[in-house]
């Protein structure tokens, strides 16, 4: 990955939380006690939301950064 590219390393992200939540889902249908439930509230929902939360972050710097790129090349 280059400097500055956050796309290739956002898309990485992108997928693995896909594949994260379809796993899940799976789980979740051999798995279905309290624990399983508390551990959807403690460690997958949060870390999906912050995902979620953190992907357009990271494509507005990915913008600012081609930006700056292209402005320092002129």
């Amino acid at each position: 990955m280059p400097i500055g590219n956050l796309s290739s390393g956002a898309g990485q992200l992108k997928d693995a939380t896909q594949k994260l939540a379809l796993a899940w889902e799976v789980v979740r249908e051999a798995w279905a006690d309290q624990k399983a439930e508390q551990f959807e509230e403690d460690v997958i929902e949060p870390l999906l939301n912050e995902v979620a939360t953190v992907m357009p972050a990271i494509d507005q710097m990915s913008n600012t950064m081609r930006s700056a790129k292209r402005a320092l090349e002129e």
